[in-house]
């Protein structure tokens, strides 16, 4: 198996759209891994890595606005999807697999098959999930502003193509809210699946005021691990020492 930095994608609007390939010896099909609001390809390079195993040509991509990708977010994110299926179909069938943003991209894509995992189809956020939006999800993205991911999803379609095999991963204690558009969406897909994930799932439990300014510090120190400026600094300090 082959892991290759791919640098001859292209969205319709022209953007580069940077992306690793996991490329098994015989690939069955292709599969585009997205990520999610505020994630980027390497956060999505361990379900590649296992789609890989199973013999697809795996290509985690960044969307606009995200990780190393050169444009704003914008209304074109999707056209960041097709150009990795395009790409994809010099490996016969596609799928589309994604996360949050990522798996309501992969729902409304031109994908063969679509794995949405834990899809964005909440009819409307509550008024916890905006302000998680406001306050935790832009530190990553370049966006015109903090609600732009709002008034992206709010205008999104939510299928395009509704005889297709379609798989839904929930988390068993994801966002309610979520939880329900999801299985709105599962009623109206005659050949969807849906599926609660019941392990590795966070209780519920009392929670003191004074964790909410604690939050901040807390996925900042998480974020680190995707951090462009981790990469670059540790990289810069490596050639430096040998």
């Amino acid at each position: 198996m082959q892991f290759l930095r791919v640098t001859d994608l292209r969205s319709a609007d022209n953007h580069a759209v940077p992306a690793y390939l996991f490329l098994p010896e015989a690939p069955r099909g292709g599969a585009a891994v997205v990520h999610g609001y505020g994630g980027c390809k390497e956060q999505m390079l361990g379900i590649s890595a296992r789609l890989a195993e199973e013999g697809w040509a795996a290509l985690a991509l960044d969307l606009r606005g995200h990780g190393e990708h050169p444009a704003a977010l914008d209304e074109g994110v999707l056209q960041d999807l097709e150009a990795a299926l395009h790409w994809l179909r010099r490996y016969a069938r596609v799928v589309a697999v994604g996360h949050s943003l990522g798996g309501r991209l992969a729902l409304i894509s031109s994908a063969d098959l679509v794995v949405a995992i834990s899809p964005a189809v909440a009819s409307r956020p509550s008024e916890e999930g905006r302000q998680m939006l406001l306050a935790f999800g832009s530190t990553t993205v370049r966006s015109p502003s903090p609600s732009t991911i709002l008034e992206l999803l709010r205008k999104m379609d939510e299928v395009k193509q509704p005889d297709r095999p379609v798989l839904l991963l929930h988390g068993e204690r994801d966002i309610p809210t979520l939880i329900e558009g999801i299985r709105r969406v599962a009623q109206d897909l005659p050949h969807a699946t849906m599926a609660p994930v019941t392990t590795f799932q966070h209780p519920e439990t009392a929670l003191t005021p004074t964790i909410i300014p604690y939050l901040h510090h807390w996925f900042n120190h998480l974020d680190l691990k995707f951090n462009p400026e981790v990469f670059q600094r540790a990289l810069a300090w490596l050639r430096e020492k040998t």
